[in-house]
């Protein structure tokens, strides 16, 4: 019996757009958090401003938060505390009177009473938890940096600053991030920490120069690539212990099943096996954060065996059960957290480290149609079922075709496990979960061009049969799930955007149709028909696809200016809703002075709600 380390899904969790009601709800406190900060470095600009006796722009950045970034809060401040969002409006409109043509301790006093009124409103919107987790704020540090290198790139051009609102605007969210930094600094990875400090020195230093945008984007950049990293490691780590935890769980179920059933050999197997393979996988963490509560961890695991033996009544063992249930979601909430631990994208990342695990335990339990390891089918099957416990919890936030085709295959898989099925079936059945996890979550392939797709459909399709006709149903299922899941899935998309119809059409008759023929033993002149069918539709689909592909590419070639930054674009006589941008850049028009910016997705939907810029 073997323990696998659960591998990471989502790197950088903060970083991505949720999807379900805990993600979305987290994903909407970051876009909070965000105009807080950004307009704690408007106040920030306003005070250098009034100490420098300019009043022209000290009145920009007094008015920039109620005029772009209030109407973006509101309807979380007026949804918690319309009272509360009444007091922020009024404090944000008289900021300018309050701060300027007054004396300037008069100004510091407005300045300090609206900040108090922005982390009441903090704590109100976000709550102190998350406002103090790091992978939080490493998020918000992200945010600040690329809005800070879009308003450098709008005032700087040639060495010279030509609009010196937002050279301030960009040094504020740069200040600001910086700020945010040093508060975490002490908890993050050393050799990171140093590489961070020295390109935070290099951004001020090229503020300084007023570099060319391009090297402020690079060194802005060289920071969140690092943020990046940290984010990722730190929910690597909270991600494995949550795994931990569900395998821990997932072994508690399989105790109460052997008791149930008087096997208390298996019973003692399952009971033994947290302390003796999971505990010192989760010991580092645990004392790290409170080494009293791990010495308890560690008592309940070690005394589950004696607690739960055939000596001990079934409602004893279960109350020991019960009680080590919940020490576990004591640890779950200490290291974790209640934010992450609800969080669903976090979720999916459970599910699929478990079922990674399912898929090893029974490929070591089960050989020609029967268990020859029982300890290990069991951790399998215990595995799926806490797996598909957590995706009961979180499915009716997700997709509903998603939802749909997961549930089929949890309902295969266990058919499979009933069956004793080659092991090739189950990783194919959980790896089909798996997949729709991933497209779910957001996660990209890195298989080859769309052709290969078509490609390998065809010869999947054709093993399917030849397997068929051998007598080999389970391995036949197991390549037409293939065709269906690791290619087919993929050019859904593209076939929808052509011709809707027909990718569904495809899609039923690979995902339902031909599979339910091969489960139900159907003729094989009937499997073979439908498979012919089947390839007779993908070639349409590859003609429509592949056709207007080409077309992209022919129009992409004549793409010369792509190299040539927007304003020089302009330059040369290109107008701005004409500049063309480099592959993955979104062109946005800004609103003030029409000049074009070319900017990434993420980083355009920020702008367009801010009121910064447009599309075209």
């Amino acid at each position: 019996m073997k323990t696998k380390v659960i591998p990471a899904v989502i790197a950088a969790l903060f970083f991505a757009v949720g999807f379900s009601s805990a993600s979305a709800d987290s994903s909407e406190k970051l876009d909070f958090a965000s105009y807080l900060e950004e307009t704690l470095g408007h106040f920030h600009a306003l005070e250098l401003n009034l100490d420098d006796d300019n009043a022209e722009l000290a009145i920009v950045h007094a008015t920039h938060p109620i005029a772009e970034l209030y109407d973006l809060m509101k309807p979380e401040l007026q949804e918690h505390d319309p009272e509360f969002d009444a007091r922020i409006q009024d404090t944000l409109t008289n900021l300018r009177s309050n701060t300027v043509d007054v004396t300037r301790e008069d100004a510091q006093a407005a300045l300090d009473e609206a900040r108090e009124i922005i982390e009441e409103a903090r704590m109100l919107i976000v709550g102190e938890e998350l406002s103090n987790d790091p992978s939080f704020k490493m998020s918000l540090i992200k945010t600040l940096l690329e809005t800070s290198i879009v308003e450098y790139a709008e005032a700087v051009e040639n060495g010279a600053i030509h609009e010196m609102a937002e050279f301030q605007d960009g040094s504020a969210f740069v200040w600001k991030s910086q700020q945010i930094f040093d508060e975490i600094k002490a908890d993050l990875p050393e050799h990171e920490v140093e590489e961070i400090d020295e390109f935070y020195a290099d951004l001020w230093h090229a503020y300084d120069q007023r570099a060319d945008p391009s090297t402020v984007e690079t060194l802005a950049s060289g920071v969140i690539h690092e943020i990046e990293e940290i984010a990722g490691e730190e929910s690597d780590e909270k991600l494995a212990f949550a795994g931990y935890l569900e395998e821990t769980l997932g072994h508690f179920w399989a105790i109460e099943l052997n008791l149930d059933e008087q096997n208390a050999a298996l019973a003692l197997v399952h009971a033994t096996h947290p302390i003796a393979e999971l505990y010192d996988l989760m010991k580092p963490v645990l004392t790290e954060a409170d080494a009293e509560f791990d010495a308890k961890v560690k008592q309940t695991l070690d005394a589950l065996g004696e607690k739960t033996g055939s000596d001990v009544s079934r409602e004893d063992a279960q109350s020991a059960i019960d009680e080590a249930r919940d020490i576990i979601e004591e640890a779950r909430m200490i290291v974790v957290g209640e934010e992450l631990s609800n969080d669903s994208t976090f979720q999916l990342g459970l599910i699929k480290g478990l079922l990674e695990t399912s898929a090893a335990e029974y490929a070591e339990a089960v050989e020609s149609g029967a268990i020859h390891e029982m300890a290990e089918f069991q951790d399998g099957s215990a595995f799926v079922w806490k797996s598909q416990q957590i995706f009961d919890e979180i499915k009716a936030d997700l997709p509903e075709h998603e939802v749909e085709e997961i549930d089929e295959f949890y309902a295969d898989l266990w058919d499979a496990y009933d069956k004793r099925a080659d092991p090739t079936l189950v990783r194919t059945l959980v790896d089909g979960i798996i997949h729709e996890i991933e497209g779910i979550a957001g996660e990209e392939s890195d298989d080859g061009g769309l052709h290969a797709y078509f490609e390998n459909i065809e010869h999947l399709l054709a093993e399917t049969s030849e397997e068929y006709a051998g007598g080999n149903t389970d391995l036949a299922l197991s390549l037409a799930t293939k065709a269906y899941l690791d290619n087919y899935e993929f050019l859904e998309g593209p076939i929808s955007e052509h011709d809707d119809e027909l990718m569904v059409e495809i899609e039923v008759m690979m995902r339902e149709e031909l599979r339910n023929m091969i489960k139900n033993g159907a003729p094989l002149d009937d499997i073979d028909s439908q498979i012919d069918t089947i390839l007779e539709k993908l070639e349409d689909a590859e003609v429509l696809v592949l056709g207007s592909m080409e077309h992209e590419e022919e129009h992409e070639e004549e793409n010369v200016y792509a190299d040539l930054t927007p304003l020089k674009q302009v330059d040369v006589g290109i107008e701005p809703e004409d500049v063309v941008c480099a592959s993955g850049m979104e062109l946005l028009i800004k609103n003030s002075n029409g000049s074009p910016a070319c900017v990434k997705p993420e980083t355009a939907e920020r702008l367009i709600q801010l009121g910064w810029g447009t599309r075209q």
